[in-house]
């Protein structure tokens, strides 16, 4: 199996963690827009999926069998301030990806559950979609964009991403995790439902997609759902952490209480995850199961 695959926002929590399943199995070219280089970042090439002559020139010279589309404008504030930015993030950069590559290219797009309005969740592949705010919207567009181009494509969607990396500013772990190692109070929504993703477990996921050469649309979490304010609570208890120190609060009082919460927030959200373990024989773990894994690795480092 020794195709060469392209990985966009290689450095991401995704990017990164398919970075190191993939790279001894694949011949993998990480790639990401930012500029940086710190000694984890020495070997991830620069593109800027947003602009039309980088994505052709990077393609043509990989010439890749496989892309997988980590790259994404996350903050979903700031696609509510800058959706200019948004739209050629999470849009015109796929559009780019698919404008460059030729027919027989297997393209792998990260979704999100934000594309339903979190009414009547958790929610199954079939189920009808209509987003509530703009990073949503971006988000779906791109589905459609990717599902009306001929090539073959996989489309994953997925909900609250968390990892061992402590700096990544969209990781609602690591912002729970270090706020109570130093004895921070938090105030945590209690109404917004979803069954959070551990990185780690959907690369391996995405792995397996890949030795299957899967296509469609499948959706991946944890095997069970909880509001973001237990989801803190549970990274308290592993971890030995004041619980006290954790404030539960509602979607409108946090809106009340931070001007810069401008987005509409789906609330009974997540992910029904049957057709990826039915169809494809794939498993979801347990949040406690995660979080144990997750302790492990932060001690071992």
């Amino acid at each position: 199996m020794a195709k060469k695959i392209l990985i966009t926002g290689a450095d991401g929590q995704l990017g990164e963690a398919l970075k190191r399943k993939l790279s001894d199995q694949l011949h993998v070219f990480p790639t990401s827009r930012t500029s940086n280089k710190s000694e984890s970042r020495h070997n991830i090439l620069n593109l800027d999926i947003t602009e039309r002559s980088d994505v052709e020139k990077t393609i043509n010279e990989i010439k890749p069998d496989i892309i997988i589309n980590c790259a994404a404008y996350t903050d979903v504030d700031g696609n509510e301030t800058n959706k200019k930015k948004a739209h050629m993030v999470n849009v015109v950069g796929l559009q780019n990806l698919i404008h460059a590559s030729d027919r027989d290219t297997y393209i792998i797009q990260i979704s999100s559950d934000y594309v339903f309005d979190g009414n009547n969740g958790p929610y199954k592949e079939g189920d009808h979609t209509f987003p509530l705010n703009y990073y949503g919207k971006t988000k779906l567009e791109a589905e459609n964009i990717l599902r009306g181009s001929q090539l073959k494509y996989l489309i994953i969607r997925t909900n609250v991403l968390y990892s061992e990396d402590l700096i990544c500013k969209g990781n609602f772990f690591a912002w729970v995790y270090k706020s109570l190692n130093n004895n921070k109070a938090i105030s945590v929504v209690n109404d917004q439902i979803s069954n959070p993703t551990y990185v780690l477990h959907l690369a391996d996921v995405i792995f397996q997609c890949l030795i299957l050469n899967t296509q469609g649309i499948y959706h991946y979490g944890s095997d069970n759902y909880l509001s973001r304010y237990e989801f803190a609570m549970s990274i308290a208890e592993y971890f030995e952490f004041n619980k006290n120190l954790i404030k539960s609060i509602d979607t409108e009082q946090l809106t009340k209480n931070i001007p810069t919460y401008i987005a509409k927030r789906p609330k009974h959200s997540g992910l029904k995850i049957f057709k990826i373990e039915d169809e494809l024989g794939l498993t979801a773990y347990s949040m406690d199961y995660s979080l144990s894994i997750l302790k492990n690795s932060i001690v071992a480092a």
